[in-house]
């Protein structure tokens, strides 16, 4: 193992061993703030559990502002990181602190005037997002021409991000006896026509400048009943769109509320509400920083879930998602991460950000 992948790794193991569930990063957030304020050259801000560091001379109209969030999910496997051989494993070491190692080292050599971003908050409803806390207190801490987000991407570029929506869905039916069911309408049993439909779906694919997204329509869970002995009169599903950055989100969003209707009965008092989206952002290939790191990585693919980099395009900043660890295994209590994993990213960063000239 090299001199870097063992500093690395040595470094997602201290952060993997900090809790930081979402909500909880203030001990991260201090351990993060003490590393770059080690670089005396670094400006550094604090709002809340994010934190904002620029290199001198960074212009927010043409340079590149990378960007890594500092919590996790909840626990639910051994706590703590554990070193086996090169490798970091444990809750986050994939999703993402080896990313914010590789930020944390970026900072203390950097290698151009570039700015780092470390937020809170990524992993539950993005009204709760760092990055939204830090634009409204300063805007201007989050310009950039070109924004990468170091999510787990086994080191390839993940292009782009879909959108995503939840959906609530009441199915109405008419209380009865069990006894004497045909005097009632069971809800559970009318909410089969709109399960068979989503369980018959078949997989479909979107391709956007050469990347191929997988819309998707999920069931995500379900409630009904009454008791043991009445036929029930309602049930609530939640669904989960995933849809493909074709760049008419509103189209897209209406495209699949069409479906859900047309697989309800709003005569027998059905009803659906959209409760929460996000949008996409296309691939952004043609981006000249975006292409340089497609070079150095060695590939590209699309990007199936959600990420920040929509938020960024949101706001008019070109951005795609690259970082160390299998993407597979976030969330889960297989995350382990490889010092190599961590060095080829930085070094890939590394030479993407010194070739700005």
């Amino acid at each position: 193992m090299t001199a870097a992948a063992a500093e690395l790794a040595e470094l997602t193991a201290r952060l993997v061993a900090i809790p930081s569930v979402s909500r909880e990063e203030a001990e991260v957030a201090d351990f993060v703030e003490g590393m770059l304020r080690g670089n005396p050259e670094l400006d550094v801000r604090r709002i809340g559990n994010n934190l904002v560091a620029t290199v001198p001379g960074y212009d927010p109209a043409s340079g590149v502002l990378l960007a890594g969030h500092l919590d996790t999910v909840p626990p639910f496997g051994p706590p703590g990181a554990r070193l086996e051989g090169g490798s970091v494993a444990g809750l986050g070491a994939v999703d993402m602190k080896g990313g914010v190692a590789v930020l944390c080292r970026l900072a203390a050599e950097p290698p151009a005037p570039v700015r780092l971003v470390f937020y809170a908050s990524e992993e539950i409803s993005r009204v709760h997002s760092g990055l939204l806390e830090i634009e409204a207190a300063a805007p201007d801490l989050l310009g950039a021409a070109v924004a990468i987000l170091l999510e787990p991407t086994g080191g390839v570029v993940e292009a782009g991000c879909q959108g995503t929506a939840k959906f609530a869905v009441r199915i109405r039916g008419r209380r009865a006896h069990t006894a004497r069911p045909h005097m009632g309408v069971n809800a559970i049993h009318r909410a089969h026509r709109l399960l068979a439909w989503l369980d018959s779906k078949p997989p479909s694919e979107v391709e956007v400048e050469g990347c191929v997204y997988r819309p998707a329509l999920s069931a995500v869970s379900i409630s009904g009943g009454v008791a043991g002995n009445v036929v029930p009169d309602l049930v609530e599903l939640q669904l989960n769109s995933r849809f493909a950055p074709t760049g008419n989100d509103s189209a897209e969003l209406a495209e699949v509320e069409a479906a859900i209707a047309a697989h309800i009965d709003e005569s027998q008092g059905d009803a659906f509400t959209l409760t929460d989206w996000a949008p996409s952002a296309p691939p952004n290939l043609s981006n000249p920083v975006i292409a340089r790191l497609i070079e150095l990585s060695g590939g590209v693919r699309a990007k199936l879930g959600w990420t920040d980099v929509a938020f960024f395009w949101e706001r008019g900043i070109a951005a795609c998602n690259f970082g160390p660890g299998d993407p597979e295994l976030a969330h889960t209590e297989a995350e382990i991460v490889s010092g190599a994993e961590l060095e080829f990213a930085w070094s890939c960063l590394r030479e993407v950000l010194g070739s700005l000239g």
